[in-house]
């Protein structure tokens, strides 16, 4: 029972509209882009979504896209029925917090057989990614000595595969000095939405399917 309440909680979080997803950071000044897919790979389209907070992709390349998880674990299926997620991957449960506090469940390790749940039927799918951006509320020493200069944080890659052939997405992390007004913006207001959106909407419905195949 405390592993389906784990799961369920997972695929709420990852099922729950964006909301800024994680509290609106790219209105501090983040910038995450992708600068490349090294080897190409025909067929996907890549994009950061709310500044630095989530990557999105279009797979019509017509093979199976994995994207690994920290430890290097299958995280999220790409596949032509649609799109899924390890739920034995510790990624999705450390994701449900901008800087990877959750504590992920038992049945979720590195070396555990990937459960396979699916999440949406098309090719198109975004997930938050703790690669892309900076793992601290707290801005990196340079930008606190110098916050009204643009400042290159750092590069990143996520690796993935292409039916089974290695290729990563690289990107850079970036900031600049937001305006001013938008450093007012109701931050707990979004918090306490996408809460409630992910609870009240998707969260029970999982709940009760999650819950119910664990009693099969």
């Amino acid at each position: 029972m405390r592993r389906a309440l784990a799961v369920a909680a997972l695929l709420a979080c990852i099922l729950a509209p964006g909301a800024e997803a994680h509290f609106g950071t790219g209105k501090l000044g983040y910038r995450s882009t992708i600068e490349a897919v090294k080897p190409r790979v025909n067929g996907i389209q890549l994009k950061v979504l709310y500044g630095d907070d989530q990557v999105w992709l279009d797979n019509r390349s017509g093979e199976t896209i994995v994207i690994d998880g920290y430890g290097g674990e299958p995280y999220l299926r790409f596949a032509p029925t649609g799109i899924f997620v390890n739920v034995n991957s510790p990624a999705g449960y450390l994701n449900q917090d901008r800087y990877g506090k959750s504590v992920p469940p038992k049945s979720a390790s590195l070396t555990a057989p990937p459960d396979w749940q699916k999440l949406a039927g098309g090719k198109v799918w975004a997930w938050h990614d703790h690669r892309i951006h900076y793992m601290s509320p707290e801005f990196p020493p340079a930008i606190r000595a110098a916050p009204n200069k643009a400042h290159h944080v750092f590069d990143w890659k996520v690796p993935a595969t292409a039916d089974g052939k290695r290729f990563f997405i690289t990107g850079s992390l970036d900031y600049r000095p937001p305006p001013k007004e938008s450093q007012s913006f109701p931050v707990a207001l979004v918090i306490v939405l996408a809460a409630l959106i992910g609870a009240g909407m998707v969260g029970l419905f999982f709940l009760r399917r999650v819950i119910l195949r664990s009693l099969e």
